[in-house]
């Protein structure tokens, strides 16, 4: 029998109307996953918002009507236990379940410190949950004048270790291997180090016996065992390279009621591993700006001037050196102790906005306060002490040093009448701008300075 194939594959093929039915499949298919494209952007798009509007930690001062303009298509919704405590828009609570339309303008105020959580919600999914602190109000003196800072570190501070000529004329490393740099050294056979001296004449005294240290490594202390060798030249040698100290110029920030201080907005990092200094105590000493290096895009300028080491001038103790910046007490007889009159209401991060603020700093023996602007804020910053960016923009200020440069770190950030901010860095690329820390970042940073003891 013959076969027709061109017949044969049409008898077998899709009808006219089954092919207009799958094509209407496939193209319901494609606008579905157009649908859930748009949904899932939406979603995204609206977390984005959530995120670059509103921190994930809000603080309200107790007794004062924060006001809000968010104008985000979301609403806002939370369980009050104690509705006597909350008021919107100045009017009561009038049941303990709370919700809030987040795009009209609204006012909260809060009558008792405590901590709320509002969940932000979009077509009924929970899409962000906002810790509100009701804290005390704050008021902190900004100071923006140079001081001297002089830390002594906690024991030693390994730089990293080095190759000694021994009495063979062999070149040994005997702390290779064992000790890194960023350790430190705390105690050598169960003696205490304070200092350089202190090791160096331990290493001496051990006539080339196992000496067994006592190391501070990423918080937990170690004991390791390194053997000195005697060099060319007779004595004794770990061939450890260590430092004890550090000192420089900065910017004291502010002062608060009880005569804490907060200076330079980030920590102080050792200049050879960038690690941020484990301290043992410390001083603030006057300072003066003799004279300016001024900055340029790719190298930023510096405050060159004179620290006036001594205990008589010596106007307070560092106690903490964290990332958001160095903390201790002033002394009793001192200019800059706290007085009410020069003193500024602390602003939080969701009180700035972009645009008009100033830069108080000392730059040619005058502290005074300078324009400046704020580009932008990320409310939830991931990176440490680099919550905001800042541009100088006063003419003034910009012919005396192109912007910010090394020893303004520190200067504090007015806006609105309110301490918002301390200046931390600046942009190597842009000397005109920097970034910025929250005040509300330094006064963390506070808490609990009050335990430390003075060591100096």
């Amino acid at each position: 029998m013959k076969i027709n194939n061109e017949e044969s594959c049409q008898d077998h093929g899709l009808s006219p109307s089954m092919k207009a039915s799958a094509g209407k499949n496939k193209y319901r298919r494609f606008l579905l996953f157009l649908l859930i494209i748009n949904i899932i952007g939406i979603f995204v798009y609206g977390y984005y918002l959530l995120d670059s509007k509103l921190p994930d930690v809000l603080k309200v001062e107790v007794g004062t009507e924060s006001a809000f303009d968010l104008e985000l298509p979301f609403v806002a919704r939370a369980h009050v236990d104690d509705v006597s405590v909350v008021s919107i828009d100045r009017q009561p609570l009038s049941h303990e379940e709370l919700t809030l339309d987040l795009s009209s303008p609204f006012s909260v105020q809060l009558s008792q410190s405590g901590n709320y959580q509002v969940q932000l919600q979009f077509m009924g999914i929970t899409l962000k949950k906002i810790n509100v602190e009701a804290v005390d109000p704050a008021r902190v003196m900004p100071v923006g004048a140079p001081v001297g800072i002089h830390i002594k570190t906690n024991g030693v501070m390994v730089l990293g270790t080095g190759k000694i000529t021994d009495s063979t004329g062999t070149s040994v490393e005997p702390a290779k291997g064992i000790i890194k740099s960023g350790d430190y050294i705390l105690e050598i056979d169960g003696i205490h180090v304070s200092d350089i001296s202190d090791m160096t004449q331990l290493v001496r005294e051990s006539q080339g016996e196992p000496m067994m240290l006592t190391v501070l490594r990423d918080n937990q202390q170690i004991k390791l065992q390194v053997i000195p060798v005697m060099e060319a030249g007779g004595e004794y040698k770990a061939g450890i390279w260590i430092r004890d100290d550090t000192q420089g110029i900065g910017t004291l920030s502010f002062v608060d009621q009880n005569n804490n201080f907060a200076a330079l907005g980030h920590g102080i990092t050792d200049v050879d591993t960038s690690l941020l200094i484990d301290i043992n105590g410390g001083s603030l000493y006057p300072a003066q700006v003799r004279s300016i290096v001024k900055g340029e895009d790719g190298s930023p300028g510096e405050m060159v001037g004179t620290i006036y080491y001594s205990q008589n001038n010596r106007l307070g103790s560092i106690v903490k050196n964290t990332n958001s910046g160095i903390f201790g007490h002033l002394q009793a007889a001192n200019e800059w102790r706290y007085d009410d009159s020069k003193a500024l209401n602390v602003g939080f991060k969701q009180d700035m906005h972009v645009g008009k603020a100033q830069i108080r700093c000392c730059v040619d023996g005058t502290v005074k306060d300078y324009e400046i602007n704020i580009n932008s804020i990320d409310y939830n910053s991931r990176q440490d002490n680099k919550d905001f960016v800042i541009e100088i923009t006063d003419k003034e200020l910009l012919s005396k040093t192109n912007g910010i440069i090394q020893g303004m770190s520190g200067s504090p950030i007015l806006q609105d009448g309110k301490i918002v901010g301390v200046t931390t860095h600046v942009f190597l690329n842009d000397c005109a701008k920097g970034y910025g820390i929250f005040i509300e970042n330094m006064l963390a940073g506070m808490k609990d300075i009050s335990t430390y003891a003075d060591t100096n």
